[in-house]
């Protein structure tokens, strides 16, 4: 590569966007984990105790989705700018 050229290591950047698919399947799997331990616990409260813990299991839910949110966002974004990076480079080598 030369010094001023710029290099787009597409392949790397898929394993990259790969990544960024198993964060979202990891939220999901904690959020598996969270319900059931949240299921477990509504066994054990009652009134008072299990509307707080109900509020606490939507606001737990809330940071989830967002968090969700977040990744499949920032992995569409990024998928993207990847294809629009390929299309240009292919343009740009089928110019020579």
């Amino acid at each position: 590569m030369a010094a001023d050229g710029i290099l787009y290591n597409f392949g790397a950047n898929a394993g990259h966007l790969e990544d960024i698919t198993g964060m979202a399947n990891a939220i999901q799997e904690v959020r598996g984990d969270i319900q059931s331990i949240f299921q477990a616990l509504s066994t054990v409260y009652e009134g008072d105790g299990a509307t707080a813990l109900n509020q606490a299991h939507q606001e737990v839910n809330n940071m989830l989705d967002e968090a969700l949110n977040t990744v499949v966002n920032t992995q569409k974004q990024a998928q993207d700018q990847q294809d629009a990076m390929q299309a240009m480079d292919k343009a740009n080598a089928a110019a020579f």
